[in-house]
């Protein structure tokens, strides 16, 4: 994630800037990125053309693959270890939108074609312009989900 701010932030060699291969910085930065989560990362670049885009897994079971004390048995991802995700995109397509107009476009190009979300939790940690996140970086931390941990889903 820090080699995608640093790309974001034109930290990283001219060939590194673009989209795509700040997206692909990103990705080759996390421990585990499954198809889920390549899907909204697709998504996103899709739907915003973003000029910083992190999708981060933040799903109960994610969380204690990337702990050191996970066992072997472990390795193998389950529907419910991609069920949570924060986003932050960073995009010219929001100038001008108010925070709710953003958070509905973000919410918009994550969906399903049948207008359902499809994993149980997504978090926009930011949705701002170039401008915005020049002058504030900062991505306030996420609470913990009251909901559960997507064990039980239908999909």
């Amino acid at each position: 994630m820090l080699a995608c701010l640093g790309a974001s932030l034109g930290l990283a060699p001219a060939h590194l800037r673009g989209p795509a291969a700040r997206l692909a910085l990103g990705r080759a930065t996390r421990a585990f990125s499954g198809p889920r989560q390549a899907v909204i990362e697709e998504r996103l670049a899709s739907a915003f053309a973003p000029l910083h885009v992190v999708v981060e897994n933040t799903s109960h079971g994610a969380r204690k693959m990337l702990s050191p004390t996970a066992s072997a048995a472990r390795a193998v991802r389950r529907k419910e270890d991609e069920s949570h995700f924060k986003v932050v995109v960073v995009s010219e397509a929001f100038e001008g939108k108010r925070l709710v107009g953003r958070h509905r476009a973000v919410n918009a190009a994550v969906c399903e074609p049948d207008g359902s979300l499809g994993f149980h939790s997504l978090e926009i940690g930011a949705a701002k312009t170039p401008a915005e996140w020049e002058l504030d970086s900062a991505v306030p931390p996420s609470p913990k989900c009251a909901g559960g941990d997507g064990r039980g889903m239908s999909r």
